[in-house]
């Protein structure tokens, strides 16, 4: 969540409290629905082994980080619904929420580059690479890293003066304070990192579509050459294997993921664009902040084994172990 805070601090309140009772709502609704479903997530993947995937280690960790989120949301409704220009409880606590919240955002988007890179490797690279890839240790290393460079790059400038955490009087937020002249070189910082993080996202996620379309291409051209052979056309063989067409519709429907992903941050790059100060950055700051919500939503209606996992455990019905997959 990125949040540009005017340097005025004589108005209180500026942002009228119909427009932040609404968001207050709206973020404790947040609250509820991502607790939930960030949850469902985590218990599907401990009790059910055949979502016990190297990328689905990848998805927990992108779920904890937004479990993570909404567990502080409430606390933001606090800051958004009081009338007296002060955080309601000790500055600190809302020091600590908008670092939570930072944290978190930073850890998504890195995780979803992490996600990417996994998909892309698991369907270009050989059996003995894909493997390879999938050992206890060198994903532990990878989240641990993400882990690292969230809290990093969220904390560490703050903490050498490089903008200050704290409750806006102007939106009721908890996220950086207007007490700080570098406050800006904060906001520049969070953006390169988390449009650096997208960017790479999206070129995995094209090099795994040019991949899949040379992979057909190749098969149609043997097929076509083929022709006058004694294979029947329902015979052939299909273009890709049925494992492939699985690793593929998984990598869809994550993609989709990062799609929701940048839509969320499209309004605050938006309001980066017009300059000023208004409402419209109190709403782009909640768009952003339902992108803790909509990932397991996108599981549940598009994941063939999150959703059969999702039924059974909403309808108390018992969850077959399965078999363990790479």
């Amino acid at each position: 969540m990125v949040t540009v805070i005017p340097s005025a601090t004589s108005e209180i309140n500026v942002v009228s409290f119909k427009h932040r009772a609404i968001v207050a709502a709206i973020l404790l609704v947040f609250a509820l629905v991502g607790l939930f479903g960030n949850a469902l997530i985590i218990i599907s993947v401990i009790v059910c082994r055949k979502l016990r995937t190297i990328t689905n280690v990848l998805v927990v960790n992108l779920a904890f980080a937004d479990f993570m989120a909404c567990t502080f949301l409430p606390f933001q409704s606090a800051g958004l619904l009081s009338q007296t220009g002060r955080y309601p409880l000790h500055e600190a606590v809302c020091a600590a929420v908008a670092a939570v919240e930072y944290i978190s955002v930073c850890c998504s988007v890195h995780t979803l580059v992490a996600i990417a890179f996994v998909r892309w490797y698991v369907i270009t690279k050989s059996i003995r690479g894909h493997q390879g890839l999938h050992t206890p240790r060198k994903i532990a290393i990878m989240v641990m890293i993400i882990w690292i460079i969230s809290i990093s790059y969220m904390v560490v400038p703050p903490v050498l003066g490089i903008g200050t955490l704290g409750y806006s009087g102007y939106y009721g937020l908890c996220c950086l304070a207007d007490t700080n002249e570098l406050d800006n070189y904060y906001v520049v910082l969070q953006g390169a990192l988390i449009a650096n993080a997208l960017l790479l996202t999206l070129v995995f996620y094209i090099r795994i579509l040019r991949h899949v379309s040379r992979h057909n291409k190749q098969f149609r051209e043997a097929h076509q050459n083929k022709a006058s052979s004694s294979i029947s056309a329902g015979s052939r063989p299909p273009m890709i294997t049925a494992n492939n067409r699985k690793e593929i519709e998984i990598t869809k429907n994550l993609f989709m993921v990062v799609c929701v992903f940048m839509l969320c941050f499209l309004a605050t790059i938006v309001n980066f664009i017009i300059p000023g100060t208004s409402v419209f950055t109190l709403y782009s700051s909640m768009i952003v902040l339902a992108n803790s919500v909509v990932n397991p939503i996108i599981y549940g209606l598009k994941h063939p084994n999150f959703q059969e996992v999702f039924i059974k455990m909403i309808c108390c019905r018992p969850v077959r172990i399965g078999i363990m997959q790479d």
